[in-house]
């Protein structure tokens, strides 16, 4: 018998809108360089705000306060305290408004304390004669790919019914496939199990499932959210994944990002990333991501913490 699931899309919130605007990326404007989040996504298995989202919405707000000829080309973060399942304030202060370059410095703010600052950079644009990239890696174009729901899918039709694995197979498959705004294709998917450890290395093609346009800050917003997703787990990749235990306690500690070239996020990015090094509980992660033409559009880096633990999911 299959234990494959018929699992709807559940991205359009009731009235029709995007959940990434209406929710994840939404904000109220309290007053003058003030917002306050009208919703927080908790991390799966854990109590805490996705760093992911609180980027994302720092950015937001930042962006709200630059005139449109200004365009963001970095961001540097610092995570201080885990966000709670509450609103968050953002409070945006102007640290240079410059000729060609502005500033903002951004905290984020639950029941008085800081759990978060962010500084970014915009600028007006500008072009020189100079310049380089890295070549792209050569990897399969994502239409060669199954996306990893699929992957979860045939994970699921093939363990045997009695095997104690099935139900977080289960659990992750509904879970991703009901509340993730974005398609993800892994380009080595003989490792998408871990069965055994592999080298700190990963690639996948990502792009945001639902229409976004075109403008520029929101589709630096949506990236840089989905750059804390995976480059925190890739440190961990030496060590075989065992379905229903925790292995790592793992949480961001910093995040930067900068912004080479302009993109869609609705369209395909192949976002590749490493460890290079992983000791004392902290985890040292890099990531680049290339449009399909070769273009290093968007470098990333983190720490995080990861500490070894084993406990029941």
């Amino acid at each position: 018998m299959s234990n494959q699931m018929n699992i709807g899309s559940f991205l359009m919130d009731q009235e029709g809108d995007n959940v990434l605007l209406s929710k994840y990326l939404n904000l109220e404007k309290v007053e003058n360089n003030l917002y306050r989040s009208t919703y927080q996504q908790v991390n799966t298995g854990g109590r805490s705000v996705f760093g992911g989202q609180v980027i994302g919405l720092g950015l937001m707000a930042a962006g709200d306060t630059v005139e449109s000829k200004y365009h963001l080309h970095s961001l540097h973060c610092y995570f201080l305290k885990g966000g709670l399942d509450q609103p968050i304030l953002f409070q945006v202060e102007a640290t240079r408004e410059g000729s060609t370059y502005c500033s903002r410095s951004v905290k984020a703010i639950q029941n008085g304390l800081t759990i978060f600052t962010m500084q970014c950079s915009f600028k007006k644009p500008e072009s020189d004669s100079f310049e380089h990239q890295f070549k792209m890696p050569d990897v399969p174009k994502p239409d060669e790919l199954k996306d990893r729901c699929q992957l979860y899918k045939d994970w699921i039709d093939e363990t045997d019914p009695s095997d104690e694995i099935l139900h977080g197979l289960l659990q992750r498959y509904k879970m991703r496939a009901e509340t993730d705004t974005y398609e993800v294709r892994p380009v080595y998917p003989q490792r998408f199990r871990r069965e055994k450890g592999e080298e700190p290395r990963e690639c996948l093609w990502i792009r945001a499932k639902l229409p976004l346009g075109d403008d520029p800050h929101l589709n630096k917003c949506v990236a840089a959210y989905y750059s804390d997703l995976y480059l925190a787990g890739v440190s961990a990749f030496p060590k075989p994944r065992l379905l229903g235990i925790y292995q790592f306690l793992m949480t961001s500690l910093d995040h930067s990002v900068w912004f080479h070239h302009p993109f869609r996020i609705n369209d395909w990015l192949l976002y590749e990333m490493e460890s290079p090094h992983t000791a004392n509980g902290r985890g040292f992660g890099v990531g680049r991501f290339w449009s399909q033409d070769g273009k290093l559009v968007m470098s990333v880096a983190q720490e995080s913490v990861i500490r070894t633990v084993k406990a029941k999911l």
